[in-house]
């Protein structure tokens, strides 16, 4: 084997090597460049609450800037938290969908234009030609799965608007899923999610005892005795006894009367 062959394989060998240590190297240069930019947008005042002063949901909406190719103002603007869950605002989406290019504008059926009662999407994908229709939104759906029964729930107030709305949901997931990433709109995630319940257990300091529960008052009926008279026996006067003295002494005196008679 040559001089030439040797280095030859040392250096195929460590080709994957340097590969990885590159790549490496190159995740972390993105990720220190994502924190520079998510603590310059958590500093606006131009962000929503869920975005001020949050460095790391500042990072996660520069995420999903660059998987939808959107601006990252335009994406903390229009994406809201809540109970946990990252959502679009309808109109957004909307406006996501008409501005891709793919499709036509999206169109909104309504069975009645003075009061609605049930609505679908509809827009042609540019490159077939196909009409693409979306699910029918109903209010008798909206009444079925909870939706119109929320305290403060907006199905009561604008039906009209929420119909388009929730056609326009529909249709994104089922036709453009790849511009919504498969997010819920704000109105759906309020509609379908109950608020998380606290599960964590109480902390019980052991050092400092649980005040012990009242004992139990039990009633006790007290029965009424009624008094009863009660006859007094005075006793007769116990009978004294003479001691021996006393007896030798009268004994004594008896014998003497009897020798001077």
């Amino acid at each position: 084997m040559t001089t030439t062959t040797k280095t030859n394989e040392a250096i195929a060998a460590q080709e994957p090597q340097n590969t990885a240590l590159a790549q490496v190297s190159a995740e972390t240069q993105a990720f220190e460049l994502i924190q520079r930019q998510a603590m310059m947008l958590s500093k606006s005042t131009l962000v929503p609450k869920d975005f001020a002063g949050n460095v790391a949901n500042c990072a996660i909406a520069l995420n999903v800037a660059k998987r939808t190719r959107l601006d990252p103002l335009m994406v903390t603007q229009n994406l809201a938290i809540i109970h946990g869950r990252p959502s679009w605002s309808a109109t957004a989406l909307i406006g996501m969908i008409n501005a891709s290019g793919k499709f036509s504008p999206l169109r909104f059926v309504m069975d009645d234009d003075d009061a609605p009662t049930s609505c679908y999407a509809v827009a042609k994908d540019k490159d077939s030609g196909e009409e693409l229709k979306g699910e029918k939104i109903t209010l008798e759906m909206a009444k079925r799965e909870g939706w119109s029964t929320k305290t403060g729930s907006k199905w009561l107030t604008m039906p009209g608007q929420m119909l388009r709305y929730r056609a326009a949901s529909f249709w994104s997931r089922a036709y453009a899923s790849d511009m919504s990433l498969g997010m819920y709109t704000q109105d759906e995630v309020r509609d379908f999610a109950e608020p998380p319940r606290n599960v964590t257990p109480a902390k019980v300091n052991p050092f400092i005892a649980e005040p012990a529960e009242p004992a139990e008052t039990v009633e006790i009926e007290a029965e009424i005795v009624q008094p009863v008279e009660v006859e007094v026996v005075q006793e007769a006067p116990a009978k004294k006894v003479k001691t021996s003295a006393e007896t030798i002494n009268e004994a004594f005196e008896a014998m003497t009367k009897e020798i001077a008679q």
